[in-house]
């Protein structure tokens, strides 16, 4: 098929005015608990970890819309449609990833008593393995995490609305236009609400995000489903067949450079969750509201579960679009004059195309709420994260400001500057080509810092004769192989090992590392890095009394 084509266009035509008034009182309601809960804060414990007394069921279904974001609620759908099923088989290696959190990462931070998770380094190895993982959270991890939030749900919704913004209310826009208002729109809001609610308005505007965000999963392959009277067996048939460009993933592998392999997405799977519930102030943070580490285990088990049902959910909704949109009843433009979903450039925008066009007035206002609440869900944990690091681990740990000081003044300061941090870089990275697939910028940028992050954690839980040099030099040694993995193509074109005149040829034409591996190498380095200076480095006087043991079974 042509992608030139411009083929029969679906009604509706865009969002009605009904779509708008159910996003308009969705956000009123998301304001109201932020102003609500800011009258219930007086101290910085408060504000950060809700006193330590939330219900466990809140927790784990805050977790759920925290760690999802509009990254993985596009992507997801998008991966699948692009590339096929592997990453959505590697899902199945959840219980894995399960049980290490469960069993060994919740009852260690649950009994250290922390605010900010990096105080544990300092007490473990010193106060430069301490700065060092907070630069690379902030700086890294979460600022960049935060910026591809505001950026992927920008676009998606000013995908959405633009045509029916000029119709309904008579805006001379243009998409890129009305996409960066829609950018600053969406950080500001968050920022705003997170402001004044802190932890338990995040907590809390998350439990309804999360029922949000699973009803539009559902709505749309209800919809699909009747519109096209199939159902999961077709889809599947279809992303497996030949017909679709896809085929059934490899199970195993040895080129590291190929990406659809279970394997590879298996390991990306454990070590992404193992590393994020170990070394990420916004994950641990939500355990540490709870009141007890039974409390904490069975927020847990709602994360994973709920988490688990929505991955699977997802994989069928690529599944069920790209059924939709192969078929030639369904075939449209979708982005640009090209109809095929498979296409790099529109397989991201597929989802959002089909809650503008194939979904009913109201309902596709409450699809487009429920990407406003994954993305205002991840924010605001994001930047009251964030907002509890600097406070912690740099004014308060380096005595800028004065120790008596338990106001909500500094917390509340730091939330504004980082929100809107958080959407000036998202700003900058609009210009990022559109093309690249989000699952590809992910890897290639704040998911290069989880895996070092996370081996620290590992390395002063379990290696005991490991110290502060050690493991420092063994994170940057990982930090590297991640940034190397992730910009290889780039980085032997700059030096000039290739025959490629620009790097658009080279990245058309040479593969690096699958970025499913990005992670998993980047902690495996970190750790057997660490582990070997340990004995040749000096040790640490702290480890005995820090170590998981000591900690958990004291």
């Amino acid at each position: 098929m042509d992608d030139k084509q411009v083929l029969t266009e679906l009604p509706p035509t865009g969002l009605e005015l009904l779509d708008y008034v159910v996003i308009a009182i969705y956000m009123a309601a998301v304001l109201g608990a932020g102003w609500y809960f800011s009258r219930k804060h007086e101290v910085k414990e408060d504000y950060f970890v809700g006193g330590r007394r939330l219900p466990w069921l809140a927790v784990g279904l805050s977790i759920i819309a925290t760690m999802l974001s509009t990254v993985t609620y596009l992507a997801a759908p998008g991966e699948v449609i692009q590339h096929g099923l592997a990453l959505s088989i590697g899902w199945l290696a959840m219980p894995i990833a399960f049980v290490v959190v469960n069993f060994l990462w919740v009852p260690f931070f649950m009994r250290l008593g922390v605010t900010s998770i990096y105080e544990y380094l300092e007490r473990r190895f010193g106060v430069v393995a301490r700065s060092l993982a907070v630069v690379l959270f902030v700086f890294i991890l979460r600022m960049f995490w935060m910026a591809t939030i505001v950026l992927t749900a920008s676009r998606a919704v000013a995908q959405i609305t633009h045509d029916s913004m000029g119709r309904v209310f008579s805006s001379g826009m243009t998409l890129d236009e009305w996409t960066l208002v829609m950018l600053f729109s969406v950080g500001i809001f968050a920022t705003l609400y997170t402001m004044l609610g802190g932890i338990e308005a995040v907590v809390w505007t998350d439990v309804a995000q999360a029922i949000v965000l699973f009803g539009g999963v559902v709505l749309t392959l209800i919809f699909v489903g009747y519109h096209t009277g199939t159902g999961p067996v077709t889809w599947w048939s279809t992303v497996t067949s030949s017909d679709s460009g896809h085929q059934f993933p490899s199970w195993i592998s040895f080129d590291i450079t190929s990406r659809n392999v279970v394997l590879f997405t298996v390991l990306s799977s454990v070590f992404w969750y193992s590393c994020t519930f170990i070394g990420d102030q916004v994950a641990v943070q939500r355990y540490l509201t709870t009141p007890s580490v039974k409390a904490a285990v069975r927020g847990n088990v709602v994360n994973f579960v709920g988490d688990f049902l929505l991955m699977i959910m997802l994989a069928m909704c690529g599944m069920a679009l790209l059924t939709y949109y192969l078929d030639p009843q369904f075939q449209t433009e979708i982005f640009n004059g090209i109809s095929d979903p498979r296409n790099e450039k529109v397989a991201d925008k597929v989802f959002p195309h089909f809650i503008a066009y194939g979904l009913p007035a109201g309902i596709s206002g409450l699809v487009v709420a429920a990407l406003f609440a994954v993305a205002m869900s991840s924010l605001d944990s994001g930047i009251n994260s964030v907002a509890a690091v600097l406070t912690v681990d740099v004014f308060e740990r380096f005595k800028w400001t004065k120790p008596q000081e338990n106001s909500l003044g500094l917390p509340r300061i730091m939330t504004l500057i980082v929100g809107l941090a958080s959407t000036a870089v998202a700003f900058a990275m609009s210009s990022i080509p559109e093309n690249y697939n989000i699952i590809g910028i992910t890897a290639r940028t704040f998911n290069c810092a989880l895996g070092p992050i996370g081996a620290m954690f590992v390395v002063g839980m379990f290696q005991r004769r490991t110290g502060q040099p050690a493991v420092v030099i063994g994170a940057f040694c990982g930090l590297l192989v991640a940034l190397a993995s992730a910009w290889w193509v780039e980085m032997i074109w700059f030096l000039g090992l290739t025959d490629f005149a620009t790097v658009k040829e080279a990245t058309e034409n040479i593969s690096g590392p699958s970025p499913f591996l990005i992670t998993p190498m980047a902690a495996t380095s970190t750790f057997v890095i660490a582990w070997l200076l340990g004995y040749m480095l000096p040790a640490s006087d702290r480890a005995e009394a820090n170590l998981w043991r000591a900690v958990v079974k004291p």
